[in-house]
């Protein structure tokens, strides 16, 4: 080979090799960090979950957040809360009902903190006696009345949605029993109300049932919503349940 065909091929093959170089693969993207919650099986399952929201109080401002089923768990990315400390709370939809009827709910409440770029993990309820969890049931009938109950004594909560009727009275009443061996009654209260009573949240009257019923063992609750129209009639939602 000579001089000058040296010279020509030299730049050809310079070019094949840079032409057959691969170039570096790009880096991955980095993972999201994200809130989860992770169902447990069988108590509830994802198919059992209608829909999930993280409500997220910091600072004085308030976030509701969809939380995204994927699997065997419900996410959000935590980028898409505020920074800081406060009080998040945890709320779960189901179609996994009661009697056969009425939709369940689950509610989780936390005190903590959330970095925009740390991930936070949690457990679904595992039982109707997950301490972290509190069962309540969505009570309604096909005229519009409606009231959602919390079932355990260690939660106080119950609203009665507004009926789109006067009242003469309203009574919610939570009863707790055992039936072993016989029908004992362990403990209750009972709510009643004639005068705004109907689309306002209350957490403290039936606050008073984990002093009411002790450590008395329990296996039976009853739950009743009476919409009194005029003293001697109305409509009664009811829940018998066994855990």
């Amino acid at each position: 080979m000579n001089y000058r065909i040296a010279c020509i091929m030299l730049p050809v093959v310079l070019l094949v090799a840079t032409a057959c170089k691969k170039d570096p693969a790009p880096p991955a993207p980095p993972s999201k960090a994200l809130l989860s919650v992770k169902l447990d099986q069988p108590y509830l399952t994802t198919t059992q979950v209608d829909s999930a929201f993280a409500i997220w109080k910091t600072n004085g401002q308030e976030q509701r957040i969809k939380l995204i089923i994927s699997n065997d768990s419900l996410l959000a990315e935590t980028a898409v809360f505020n920074e800081g400390n406060g009080e998040l709370t945890l709320h779960i939809y189901s179609n996994k009902k009661y009697r056969n009827q009425y939709p369940g709910e689950w509610v989780s409440h936390k005190n903590i903190s959330i970095h925009k770029t740390k991930a936070v993990s949690y457990t679904g309820p595992a039982s109707f006696y997950d301490a972290a969890w509190f069962p309540r049931v969505d009570l309604k009938d096909a005229i519009g009345h409606r009231a959602i109950i919390a079932l355990r004594p260690d939660d106080a909560y119950f609203l009665v949605k507004d009926p789109g009727h006067a009242l003469f009275k309203l009574v919610v009443a939570r009863g707790y029993w055992n039936t072993t061996g016989g029908v004992h009654y362990i403990g209750g209260n009972t709510w009643e109300c004639n005068t705004q009573c109907t689309g306002v949240a209350n957490e403290e009257f039936f606050s008073t049932l984990p002093q009411r019923i002790g450590n008395k063992a329990w296996n039976h609750i009853s739950v009743t919503i009476l919409f009194s129209t005029d003293g001697n009639g109305g409509w009664l939602l009811t829940l018998e349940h066994e855990p």
